[in-house]
């Protein structure tokens, strides 16, 4: 099990540390300037994707009888990221600032690609015989 979540720690800091700073590349190079730090949306995407991996790695070993249902536990554990995501940074999302596409673009990256690995990595839970 511990072998387990420091494999998860592993993907999700190597993720943010690369794709943060390819992103932070693109950015500079594109001379695109931001209103908010991209670092921050990375830094909590990273942690909750950590945070939600963990979390049903437990689910699935402690408690065998949830493990049907995990796949309805986390559609409910998106809506509580999103909620989360929108409280951490609701300055920037209901604030009267106008977001460019490229902001807006910006804001989405990171979200999708930590969507990605927390899907594969829970996909891989329920897969796995307990």
């Amino acid at each position: 099990m511990l072998k387990r979540f420091f494999y998860y720690t592993l993907i999700c800091v190597t993720a943010f540390f690369l794709f943060h700073e390819i992103h932070s590349f693109l950015i500079s190079y594109n001379e695109i300037q931001h209103p908010f730090e991209i670092r921050r949306i990375y830094l909590f995407q990273a942690l909750f994707t950590l945070f939600l991996c963990v979390l049903f790695e437990i689910i699935a070993l402690k408690i065998p009888k949830m493990h049907d249902q995990l796949g309805f536990l986390y559609l409910g554990s998106m809506v509580f990221k999103i909620t989360v995501f929108c409280v951490v940074f609701n300055e920037l999302l209901f604030s009267s600032l106008v977001l460019s596409k490229a902001d807006s673009l910006s804001m989405l990256i990171p979200i999708f690609i930590f969507l990605l690995i927390e899907v594969s990595i829970i996909v891989k839970i329920i897969n796995r015989n307990i």
